[in-house]
This record gives C-alpha cells, sequence and structure tokens, in this order.
C-alpha cells in the first residue's frame, strides 16, 4: 500500500512538472492588413481581433493544417495559419556621423 501511494505521489509530481511550460513562443506578423482573428477555428465562429502587418503575434501552436492558436493584444484566437510569417525586422537607418560635429 505504501509502494502504490508513494507511486501515485511521484507519478503527480512529475506531471506537475511536466505540465509548467517553459519554452519560449515564437513571435509572428500577419502578411497582409486586415487578417482576421476568429473566436474558433473556422470562419463560421467571431471575429475577435483585426490585425495589420504592424501587430505582433505570439504563435502559441499549430493547430492544425489550417489554423493557428495565436495571442494577440491579450486575446487568444485563431489565424489561418498561411496568412503568418515570420517576423520581419526593419533595417534601421544609419545615423549621420557625430565626429564631424566635433
Amino acid at each position: 500500500m505504501k509502494k502504490i501511494l508513494l507511486s501515485l505521489a511521484l507519478l503527480v509530481q512529475f506531471g506537475f512538472a511536466m505540465a509548467d511550460n517553459k519554452t519560449p513562443s515564437l513571435i509572428v506578423q500577419a502578411k497582409y492588413d486586415n487578417v482576421k482573428v476568429f473566436q474558433q477555428a473556422g470562419t463560421a465562429s467571431p471575429i475577435i481581433e483585426t490585425i495589420t502587418t504592424n501587430d505582433r503575434v505570439e504563435l502559441i501552436r499549430k493547430w492544425n493544417a489550417n489554423w493557428a492558436l495565436v495571442k494577440v493584444n491579450d486575446k487568444v484566437g485563431y489565424i489561418y495559419y498561411s496568412e503568418l510569417t515570420n517576423l520581419k525586422v526593419k533595417p534601421q537607418q544609419a545615423q549621420p556621423s557625430t565626429f564631424a560635429n566635433r
């Protein structure tokens, strides 16, 4: 009986350790402007947000072949996976030389 309780306690502890998801999420962006974020994975679902290419989207996971579960502006919803792209970093403009001003 003690072995069963110990095994059960270890199993529960292992379950809690595995449930703590510390993996970093991927930040992506929309390919196009006016991309809709749906409440459920389906176009018949209510639209909870409309995003542009300037919005940063936290990709939680790919839901299936067509949909991705995302977080935008503290709202969790679904976007067509094909409408997402990797975050594009805009190049910084060259700063004028400060040595000429000395």
